[in-house]
């Protein structure tokens, strides 16, 4: 072995080392050995002496096995060896003459034998690629083309980019879908099993039972299924070994389907261990080892694929907006980000609103009543207390514009705690009252949210009134603030100046109601608070209020102000009432009780 060994060096001093170090000169930069485009082969073959042949060739999804067997192969393994190949240089050539002069033959560098044998097909053409032993530092390899006698030197990592067994090459998914436009996905199991369609984009529940499946499960479940990878090849063309691996009657099976024909099919039969199963791909007839995990993500029950929304859509798709409730009503979209109402009259909708509306619709979860209703009324459903009908704007072949259907809702009765509901399918849902209670009834709801606007400049005084008292503040023209004349007490100018500005461009949180008559429901009192804001524009002079009354659930205290002529209710702004409101009603002196500094 030693002998050998200084033999394989001297031969690689004297025929490779000596070139480099025979002048003073740099060696030339390596050139390309090969002239071929990887997109041109359409077909490639391995030899690995008596050990396998692998051929694949070009299909129009990529690369397919098709020697030993039939298979779809590893595409971008493949295109990745012959971009390396297509780059091969070589460090050096050995030419026949040189092997001659030193009494050299090809068996020397393991060439005799190839260790394997690489046939390219392109433009007609066949390229052979011969790859002899690596050199004593094991970075490089000798190597041969058949049409040329001579030995070049190349880098080794080419070489061990060739397949070592007849599986390398094998596409180790064991779901393959390419060129398949499967629209179905069944699963089939002990005791249990469903059906998934796919329309327009949505899934549906087929079997057991008809309903919307829930997105984010059934995309996990095919990413699950569809990067599932191979452990290993068992058996090829399984016949007699089907009772064996326990596919005479297997535990789970999954279907992929296109239409009523069944694409792609996977069985699984018997645990290997723990941790594998024994699964058969019905195509090539082939039986595999692949983690059990699989077979438990199979296992998922139907009804927790079932879509627990009430309805199902994107609000960005939505243009109109029809209400049958307390008062009939549609709310259209204005160019991109803005909605108006149209009936029962014209007004400006609040952009905010109609996005959390729609946005409630579509997020909005409930449990599943009652499947396949067929008498309704029992819910309050057969003539709906209210309903909601979304629509996009489209535009018909002969250019006429219409509103499509998108999606419906229908509330109906309330009974135990819970209301009844009805999306596009003969099902009934419980939904949770606080959700539908946050749906607007009436156009007024949904307006705009502005209550008044106005800038410090304008605002000539501030009038605080608390439980029968009163306070006056007067703005002077460079914006400081002094109490009315027969008032006393310190004013902090900024902090009031702060304040009015903050109140002038006040919005409401929610609308609540409106009309005079509705005072004493949101405790609205004769001697409660309220602010009077003195608000001049040149000549004219206009006097705003704000009342407040009790304090809605949400922690926001009621307010009461004149919009448009009418008066409105609505939850007054918790952060603007606490940091400022409070703070300049604190100055007004109560019957004995001493007024604090602002």
């Amino acid at each position: 072995m030693l002998l050998l060994s200084a033999a394989v060096l001297f031969g690689f001093i004297y025929f490779v080392d000596r070139r480099f170090s025979s002048t003073n000169e740099p060696p030339p930069p390596p050139s390309a050995l090969l002239s071929i485009k990887p997109e041109e082969i359409t077909a490639i073959q391995v030899r690995r002496t008596n050990q396998f042949l692998l051929r694949a060739e070009r299909t129009n999804q990529g690369w397919t096995i098709t020697a030993p067997i039939t298979y779809p192969a590893q595409s971008e393994t493949i295109e990745h060896l012959l971009k390396s190949l297509s780059g091969l240089k070589s460090y050096t050539y050995i030419t026949s003459q040189e092997l001659r002069a030193g009494g050299k033959s090809v068996s020397e560098f393991g060439l005799d034998v190839p260790i394997a044998t690489l046939t390219l097909v392109h433009n007609g053409r066949r390229t052979e690629l011969l790859f002899g032993a690596p050199t004593p530092a094991g970075d490089l390899a000798y190597f041969q083309l058949l049409s040329t006698p001579g030995i070049y030197l190349i880098p080794a990592e080419v070489f061990t980019r060739l397949p070592h067994s007849a599986n390398d090459w094998r596409d180790r998914a064991l779901i393959n879908l390419e060129g398949v436009n499967a629209d179905r996905l069944e699963v089939r199991s002990l005791g249990r099993g469903f059906a998934i369609q796919t329309t327009n984009g949505q899934f549906y529940l087929a079997k057991p039972t008809p309903a919307r499946a829930d997105r984010v499960k059934v995309d996990a479940l095919l990413r699950k299924l569809q990067t599932e990878r191979v452990d290993r090849f068992v058996v090829e063309n399984a016949r007699t070994e089907l009772e064996e691996f326990g596919f005479q009657a297997p535990q789970a099976e999954v279907i992929f389907g296109v239409g009523t024909n069944d694409a792609v099919v996977v069985q699984f039969g018997k645990n290997a261990s723990n941790d594998l199963v024994y699964a058969r791909r019905l195509l090539n007839n082939n039986i595999v080892l692949v983690s059990r995990s699989v077979v438990e993500a199979l296992q998922i029950p139907a009804a927790d694929l079932r879509d627990r929304h009430l309805l199902s859509f994107n609000p960005a798709t939505i243009d109109l907006i029809e209400v049958v409730a307390d008062e009939n009503f549609t709310i259209r979209r204005q160019g991109s980000d803005t909605w108006s109402v149209n009936e029962p009259q014209p007004l400006l909708a609040d952009t905010e609103l109609v996005r959390e509306c729609l946005n409630l619709m579509s997020t909005a979860e409930a449990e599943v009543e009652k499947d396949v209703v067929t008498d309704f009324g029992a819910y309050g459903l057969a003539e709906p207390i209210r309903q909601y009908l979304l629509k996009s704007a489209a535009t018909n072949s002969s250019d006429t514009a219409s509103n499509r259907l998108i999606a419906r809702l229908e509330i109906g009765g309330r009974r135990n705690g819970k209301v009844f509901a009805r999306g596009p399918e003969n099902t009934v849902y419980a939904v949770d009252p606080r959700i539908i209670d946050r749906l607007p009834v009436a156009a007024w709801q949904l307006r705009d949210r502005r209550v008044w606007s106005f800038t410090t400049n304008q605002v000539a005084g501030l009038t605080l009134r608390r439980k029968g008292s009163a306070l006056q503040l007067l703005r002077g023209p460079l914006g400081e603030w002094k109490l009315d004349s027969g008032s006393s007490g310190i004013i902090n100018t900024f902090a009031v100046e702060e304040s009015v500005y903050r109140l002038g461009e006040l919005r409401a949180a929610i609308w609540v109601d409106r009309g005079e008559g509705k005072r004493q429901i949101y405790g609205f009192r004769e001697n409660g608070d309220k602010l009077l804001i003195d608000v001049r524009n040149g000549e004219k002079s206009q006097l705003l209020s704000v009342e407040f009354g009790d304090f809605a659930p949400s922690g926001c205290p009621y307010a009461l102000a004149v919009v448009d002529g009418q008066s409105w209710i609505f939850e007054f702004p918790l952060g603007l009432y606490v940091q400022h409101v409070q703070r300049l009603l604190s100055q007004v002196s109560l019957p004995s009780t001493a007024r604090t500094s602002l």
